[in-house]
């Protein structure tokens, strides 16, 4: 995976008791009109990040209150907690266009992408 900058945009950490002021409360991005051919994008894209760190303990859903991991996710351009995709999926939170524009321009690429096969034929 390449790393598209030095900084990596933070997305999809909420406010809660054990976080530092200023984080978004998750209910105000609740859309349940949210798309869903994009919403199911979205949560697929979530669960095949790379990973970028682990935590001990887990974080807690703010709305629910179920275990969501202790993992961090990133693409090289966005890192996101692990228990992301839980609320995109169960409690359709719907994450700003700019990322979902990301997604779909990511997987775009990669559906269109030609492929080099000398390399590994070249093993043969």
């Amino acid at each position: 995976m390449q790393v598209h900058n030095t900084t990596l945009t933070v997305i999809g950490y909420w406010d809660g008791p054990h976080t530092r002021p200023g984080w978004p409360d998750p209910a105000r991005f609740v859309d349940t009109e949210w798309d869903a051919e994009d919403r199911e994008m979205v949560t697929d894209y979530l669960a095949r990040g790379h990973v970028a760190r682990a935590y001990m303990g887990w974080s807690t859903c703010r709305m629910c209150g179920q275990r969501n991991g202790n993992l961090e996710f990133t693409d090289g351009t966005f890192v996101w907690p692990e228990g992301l995709r839980h609320y995109v999926e169960d409690h359709a939170v719907r994450l700003p266009d700019r990322f979902t524009e990301h997604v779909r321009a990511r997987r775009e690429a990669l559906e269109t992408a030609s492929r080099d096969e000398a390399w590994w034929s070249s093993m043969a």
